[in-house]
């Protein structure tokens, strides 16, 4: 959340609706567990919001892998919620986007492993991580629209920049929802896998992930987020000074001598 936005009010965490499995090669998985179908009422993003926070505080933690139970990664907001209150509109766009931001921001590389509907909020929080993979069955779509409502808490901005602006009206202006072969056409995901081969692929790719150096995954992310949120020639700038402080680092000390020595590397977490 950008540093000028107002402190987010205090509220209730649901706790008990994000599940955390213990760290595997540096792999945590997180799954949204909330009923029905993963809805994110206020109390689970900020549960969500609360576990990013004190995962990136662990050291033994490389990457997450955000998924849910089910027919679905996430349905979004739960409309019974809804109050047409500015105060209460207002904190709830102040959690979403926090939360969203967060992911997007976060030192840690996240994977949305999408196990079914990624509707709404739950699509708009896939957009906000870093990589999608989808299982074939998994469905898409932005139905905000269809409440008298649009993909805030950053959607607007983050599905254009995976899609394309094109696309990307279509899929607001609509409603309509995608399978997951057309979500991989477009570029709103970046693999699809049969069902059950869906946390198998996910944990793959976080593994190969968690083994590489934490300062160059950190930095990598970092400077493509800038550039992409910022312009280029922030993006640039930013690349210059990390180029420097990553190669001062133990694991650019490491990794040339492991590639001189032949042998696998043995990185640490700064």
């Amino acid at each position: 959340m950008p540093e000028s936005a107002p402190s987010l009010p205090a509220g209730r965490i649901e706790t008990e609706s994000v599940q955390v499995s213990e760290s595997r090669d540096g792999v945590v998985e997180l799954t949204i567990a909330s009923k029905p179908l993963g809805v994110l009422r206020t109390g689970v993003k900020r549960a969500l919001r609360e576990t990013l926070a004190r995962l990136e505080r662990e050291s033994a933690v490389r990457c997450l892998v955000l998924t849910g139970v089910q027919a679905a990664f996430s349905v979004g907001s739960d409309i019974r919620e809804f109050r047409q209150e500015p105060g209460w509109l207002l904190e709830s766009e102040l959690v979403e986007n926090d939360l969203n931001d967060a992911i997007e921001r976060s030192s840690l590389p996240v994977i949305a492993a999408c196990n079914g509907h990624t509707f709404g909020g739950g699509a708009v929080l896939a957009l906000a991580c870093d990589m999608r993979i989808a299982a074939a069955s998994a469905r898409f779509g932005f139905p905000e629209v269809q409440v008298g409502a649009f993909a805030s808490g950053g959607g607007t901005q983050r599905l254009p920049r995976l899609v394309g602006r094109g696309r990307a009206m279509d899929l607001l202006f609509t409603g309509r929802i995608i399978d997951a072969r057309e979500a991989l056409a477009i570029g709103l995901v970046e693999d699809v896998v049969p069902d059950a081969k869906l946390m198998e692929r996910a944990r793959e790719l976080a593994t190969r992930i968690a083994s590489a150096p934490a300062s160059a995954i950190g930095a990598s992310k970092r400077c493509v987020n800038t550039g992409l949120r910022d312009g280029i020639a922030n993006g640039m700038g930013l690349e210059l000074r990390l180029a420097v402080e990553t190669g001062l680092t133990e694991d650019a000390v490491e990794g040339q001598r492991a590639f001189m020595e032949k042998r696998i590397p043995r990185f640490g977490r700064p």
